[in-house]
């Protein structure tokens, strides 16, 4: 078995310049590809109008010049990021610790006025890249091998650079290039034989695909009152949220080169509560004030989001306490919901109480996760999706030890790909035995995870 990446490029000749779609499409059907693992390469010239004056790439740069990246399988849409600038920088800021700051830094993470990693600043040349995995839940949760379909990334270039750079003075940007490599995963002879075999004798099988998507909502401005509500949708069961993360800002801070865009305020809140129809999260109050350091409950939510969502032992916050009072972020876990919920329209609404706002001019972002279930129905030529849906009766269980499985860490030259017959239409149990069971708890050690069915495809390569 081999791994070899490759690259793809956008048709035609394209120009990348601001509000430019940009398609990079795979055509080949007969391969096996690690999309998880896959990357945006990014090559292009960071030139200031004055070289005297200070002006330099801002941190996240990379991400903030575009306004929107989509991924399709099979003409299906399967995830959406709008401006991924902003939606990673909030994703980044709970997802990683210390140890994760050296991958970070090719990405463009931590860019100043003093730290330019990723630009020459003799030709003014930058690179890097942009792993889909840090952009997309889809790549960061399904971590197996996309066998037989055609593959599309869309990206929509930014309308204006100003937010991926800070200085005295304007600056002209180029991107000169965008790819997309992705690893080919070619197995042995014997292997591919038994792939071949499984898939010629399973004609109706499915793969699923669980993953959590991050959708991104806005509120321009909010009223100086001593509190707030924000209706932020309303939507149906399907789309019940997971997580919210919610930032305060400056709302001179988008599209302004005076301003880092990715730095956020607490603005003097108090108390930050998220209603879900007649449920309320959190139950109690914070009752927090930042000025005299009573913050002690938004820092813990903010570090036990790590584990959480990723399931880890022990979360690694990228901030201490002290930072996280100068740049703050408030984790709203609504992952355990009643049952009434999952059959009825949910209204979800924002409230926000301030004590000594000094901030006139203040915007809120919210960050919201949710569920997503689908189904791949692979064939020896072409593999069909079936359905890209959110995941209504799902149980949230299911999909955590799911996902916590397939983020397990691989050996060498292992990437698994499993395949479930289309009479599992329902979460399988914990031991795939008992289809009906409803509840699959996440895995405690390796001896607890599940073993697979005769009737199941399971690749190992």
């Amino acid at each position: 078995m081999s791994l070899h990446e490759h690259t793809y490029k956008p048709y035609g000749s394209p120009s990348f310049k601001n509000s430019d779609e940009i398609r990079i499409a795979v055509n080949f059907q007969d391969l096996i590809l690690d999309i998880s693992e896959s990357y945006i390469h990014i090559e292009g010239k960071f030139t200031p109008n004055d070289a005297t004056k200070t002006c330099y790439l801002s941190n996240n740069a990379l991400a903030f010049l575009f306004d929107e990246i989509r991924y399709e399988m099979g003409g299906e849409q399967v995830c959406m990021v709008r401006k991924p600038g902003i939606t990673t920088t909030m994703k980044s800021m709970i997802s990683y610790g210390e140890s994760n700051m050296k991958f970070l830094e090719t990405i463009g993470w931590g860019l100043d006025g003093g730290k330019q990693v990723l630009l020459d600043k003799a030709s003014n040349v930058f690179s890097g890249k942009l792993p889909l995995k840090y952009l997309m839940g889809f790549a960061e949760d399904y971590c197996r091998g996309i066998l037989n379909i055609e593959q599309e990334l869309i990206l929509i270039i930014a309308r204006s650079f100003k937010n991926s750079y800070i200085g005295e003075v304007d600056a002209d940007v180029e991107i000169n290039k965008i790819e997309w490599k992705i690893r080919h995963v070619m197995p042995s002879d014997k292997q591919e034989l038994k792939l071949l075999t499984r898939l010629n004798r399973s004609s109706t099988a499915k793969v699923k695909i669980a993953y959590r998507m991050w959708d991104l909502y806005e509120l321009p401005t909010i009223r100086e009152t001593a509190s707030d509500i924000w209706a932020v949708k309303t939507t149906n069961s399907l789309e019940r949220p997971r997580y919210i993360i919610i930032g305060f800002q400056n709302t001179d801070n988008t599209d302004n080169r005076s301003e880092d865009i990715t730095q956020f305020t607490h603005a003097g809140v108090s108390n930050i509560r998220l209603y879900l129809n007649s449920e309320v999260y959190p139950y109690e109050r914070w009752n927090l004030d930042f000025d005299k350091k009573l913050d002690a409950v938004a820092y813990y939510a903010y570090d036990n989001f790590q584990r959480s969502y990723y399931g880890k032992d022990m979360s690694e916050p990228m901030m201490s306490i002290e930072e996280f009072r100068k740049n703050p972020l408030f984790i709203i876990d609504c992952n355990h919901q009643p049952d009434a919920m999952k059959s009825s329209t949910v209204d979800i609404n924002a409230d926000g109480e301030f004590v000594n706002r000094w901030l006139a001019d203040l915007a809120a972002l919210l960050e919201v996760a949710f569920y997503v279930l689908g189904h791949l129905m692979p064939t020896l030529r072409n593999s069909v999706v079936q359905q890209i849906l959110p995941a209504c009766h799902t149980p949230s269980t299911w999909f955590e030890s799911t996902i916590y499985q397939w983020r397990s860490p691989r050996t060498p030259g292992t990437l698994m790909a499993e395949w479930a017959p289309a009479a599992h239409d329902h979460p399988p149990s914990r031991d795939l035995v008992t289809p009906s069971a409803p509840v699959w708890l996440p895995p405690t050690s390796a001896s607890d995870m599940p073993t697979v069915e005769a009737n199941t495809i399971a690749l190992t390569v």
